[in-house]
Formats: structure tokens, sequence, C-alpha cells
């Protein structure tokens, strides 16, 4: 093996050191800021990120990284680089499993924490192949009054880096991420 030999940062391991090590938090942090548009004041980067399942018969999810920021907001960063027809699905199902623990017995709903997913993707998603952006954001809005958000509790980001060669497309806050 050629010891010069860089590994990408699409490499689960090389991944998680960079944006989920205790001691990079700096970095995650301007990662989160140039994805959400957010500034973030401090962020947890937990140790062990697995979505616990309830009931043993029930599916339990390991994430890539997983960040609470300012102590109210749960932040999944996913590395895809193996393309799947029902990838969508799966970063939907972390959102809500994420979503879904926010609460302990005897909370009202007013205590839900948002939910961030950012699914960084090695490939193109077949749904967006009509969208020009790499960089997509997604959240729950009302079918014939697209700019009413009914909830600022669920947001997925979607970044196509296979994509992100066609810099002259790019709005100034996609270049931030480059």
């Amino acid at each position: 093996m050629d010891e010069n030999k860089l590994l990408k940062v699409t490499n689960d391991y090389v991944f998680k050191k960079i944006f989920g090590k205790k001691g990079n938090e700096d970095i995650t942090k301007e990662f989160l800021k140039a994805v959400t548009n957010k500034s973030f004041e401090s962020i947890d980067l937990e140790e062990t990120p697995i979505l616990e399942r309830e009931l043993l018969e029930k599916k339990m999810g390991i994430l890539d990284v997983k960040v609470v920021a300012n102590e109210v907001d749960n932040i999944d960063i996913e590395m895809q680089v193996i393309n799947s027809e029902y990838i969508a699905d799966r970063i939907l199902w972390y959102w809500a499993k994420m979503y879904g623990s926010s609460l302990l017995k005897g909370d009202g709903y007013d205590r839900t924490k948002r939910a961030i997913c950012i699914m960084i993707a090695d490939f193109d998603l077949e749904k967006l192949k009509e969208i020009v952006q790499y960089h997509t954001k997604w959240m729950i809005r009302e079918e014939n009054n697209k700019e009413v958000i009914l909830t600022d509790k669920l947001e997925i980001h979607i970044i196509e880096l296979t994509k992100m060669e066609n810099i002259s497309c790019m709005n100034k806050e996609e270049k931030e991420l480059m």
C-alpha cells in the first residue's frame, strides 16, 4: 500500500474523525453554520450516536455523527457513499427517531427538540436529478401555499457531492460550503 495515499473524507472512519471527534467541535460548528445558516453557540458531540429501539423486533440505527447544539437541537450528519433507492426513507427515519426521542415521560409537546438531518451523498439522488443545486433544504410546506412552513422542527439537508462540480450555478451560501 502506498504510504502517501490519503483517505477520502467520504470514508466513514475519516468522516467521523473530522466531524464527530471530541476536540473538533469548532470544525463541526463551522460546517453546521455553512449548511444551516444558523450559528450554534455550543455543541456536544455524542460518543455513541445510537438510535435505540424500544422493542427487540424494532430497528436500531447508528448515526455517523450526532450533535446536540445549544442544548435544544438534535443534529445528525450522515455520509452516504452507497446509492440506494430508499435513501430518502432512511434519512426521514433517522429524523423521526431523533425527533420522537426528544421528549421524556410527562413532557408537553412544546418541549420537543428540533431535529436536523444532513445527508452528504457521494452520488446523485434519482429524485433530485432535475435540481441543479448540490445543496437542498427540505421542510414541511403546505401544498398550495409553499411559503407556509408548518414547523421549523423538521429540517433535512441533502448535499450531493457529484453536483459540486457545477460551480457556475451556485448561490453565495452554496459556495461557502466549498
